[in-house]
């Protein structure tokens, strides 16, 4: 949880480079239409950060505070386009308006021992990064699913992935949007978490921390649900309150290290929009 906070003036100081670079004129009011074929839109970087009340590790019953950061980059003609607090760091390779496939990227910034004295014993679990893809589909304007498939490489090693779905109630400037999360891991992910070596049960015995041997498998993880409320602000600026909820299930939900399957994240975000000219690539 340190690591993490140590970044909250990076996140800060990011926006603020953005503001600096940019002017009012170069965000467009209304959404744009899609170019015609052969020309070149302008693109887009989103950036930005939100404060989270988050569990102090996954399946703790205890809360901290850990900043997460806010990047996208979008063409003109998708920049109205909704983005869920918690969606991943992307950028669209591919973007028809109603379907989009793209890079997508997560800092996992891992666990340290003295979180909780739960952990005591363990070992830190180190940070590390995931990279993969995504794909988001309307089937309707009110409707998005979107589907996440990450590697993750570091502190521990192993495939992630989220689904969601998202039902978008539009305000003027207000957005509403509310839909259930599904989240699995790999076994990687899940031993790293959950499991407990037989070397970290000696460890974690002798300093009085009674954990048996427990061995974590891949497979659905978590399910659960986010709703949140924007405001554009206009001029590129986009503020966000948000809650989730989360339902350890199956090796999670069972792991000695689990206190409570029921996890909360509630939060407040500010991001940042601004135009970096016509397509570079």
């Amino acid at each position: 949880m340190s690591r993490a906070l140590s970044t909250s003036t990076a996140l800060v100081a990011l926006v603020l480079l953005g503001a600096q670079g940019a002017q009012a004129a170069d965000y467009p009011t209304k959404p744009v239409a899609p170019a015609m074929a052969g020309t070149q839109e302008d693109w887009y970087l989103t950036i930005g950060g939100s404060a989270r009340a988050v569990p102090e590790y996954p399946g703790s019953d205890d809360y901290g505070f850990s900043p997460k950061l806010i990047f996208g980059i979008s063409k003109a003609s998708s920049l109205y386009a909704f983005r869920s607090v918690d969606d991943n760091p992307s950028i669209a390779l591919f973007d028809t308006g109603r379907f989009r496939i793209g890079a997508v990227g997560k800092l996992d910034w891992g666990r340290d021992e003295d979180d909780n004295a739960k952990l005591n014993g363990l070992g830190n679990v180190d940070t590390s990064i995931e990279v993969g893809g995504f794909a988001e589909w309307y089937p309707v304007d009110w409707l998005r699913l979107r589907g996440e498939l990450r590697y993750g490489f570091g502190g521990f090693e192993g495939i992630m992935g989220d689904l969601a779905a998202d039902v978008i109630i539009p305000y003027q400037s207000w957005r509403l949007a509310v839909g259930p999360r599904v989240s699995f891991a790999g076994s990687g992910y899940m031993q790293a978490y959950y499991g407990v070596t037989p070397f970290q049960a000696v460890s974690a015995n002798f300093v009085g921390n009674p954990l048996p041997v427990y061995q974590a498998g891949g497979g659905l993880n978590a399910w659960g649900a986010t709703a949140q409320l924007t405001k554009n602000f206009g001029n590129g600026f986009e503020a966000g309150v948000y809650g989730s909820y989360y339902r350890l299930v199956g090796d999670a939900a069972d792991s000695p290290l689990t206190q409570s399957a029921n996890q909360f994240i509630g939060g407040v975000s500010l991001s940042y929009t601004f135009n970096m000219g016509k397509s570079w690539w």
